[in-house]
């Protein structure tokens, strides 16, 4: 009884030993995946993500009148003479000095076309150079009407075709740039 003992005996330490073993490789792979799986993240780059897309500015509007300014007082007109026609003239020279292009470039302002195509429509980083050579006149109202990016429509509601032909004026008077080599900077 006693060889059985130790045999016996000698065979539990074994497995003892065995299932120590055993436990002791599954902690060190426990510990292992684990701090492949805390340090993993930290080494992997964020996807990157497109920018945020443009919203259309809100329509412009003239400012309400200031409240603490007194109305203005109804005046009657004193009777005139009859009005001499030379100043009658120069106001009427006035109105054909201003071109369509001028016309145009106040509507440009006023639609807020500057905003992405720049001051004198020569292309920013929000949109494409419209002048001096803009695109034909019926694909210029076509794509205002209905653009394909992040350019908001302008129906006829808010820009006549009138406007669109005095801002198409405007863009075709803007000047030629000059050449690259002609530029002190940019000159190789």
């Amino acid at each position: 009884m006693s060889q059985q003992r130790c045999c016996h005996g000698g065979a539990e330490a074994r497995r003892k030993t065995q299932y120590l073993c055993v436990s002791v490789t599954l902690c060190l792979v426990t510990v292992c995946v684990a701090a492949t799986m805390v340090t993993l993240p930290a080494q992997t780059r964020p996807t990157p993500q497109p920018p945020p897309r443009r919203t259309a500015p809100p329509p412009r509007t003239t400012p309400p009148p200031k409240r603490e300014a007194p109305e203005p007082a109804e005046a009657k007109p004193a009777p005139a003479p009859a009005p001499a026609p030379a100043p009658a003239a120069a106001p009427a020279k006035a109105a054909t000095d201003a071109t369509p292009a001028d016309a145009g470039a106040a509507l440009y302002r006023k639609n807020g076309c500057y905003e992405c195509h720049v001051n004198d429509a020569q292309g920013g980083p929000q949109g494409p150079r419209l002048g001096p050579n803009p695109i034909p006149f019926p694909r210029f109202v076509a794509y205002v009407r209905n653009p394909t990016g992040d350019m908001p429509p302008f129906t006829a509601k808010v820009v006549s075709d009138q406007d669109l032909q005095s801002i198409y004026a405007f863009l075709q008077s803007r000047p030629t740039p000059p050449p690259v080599r002609e530029i002190p900077l940019l000159a190789p």
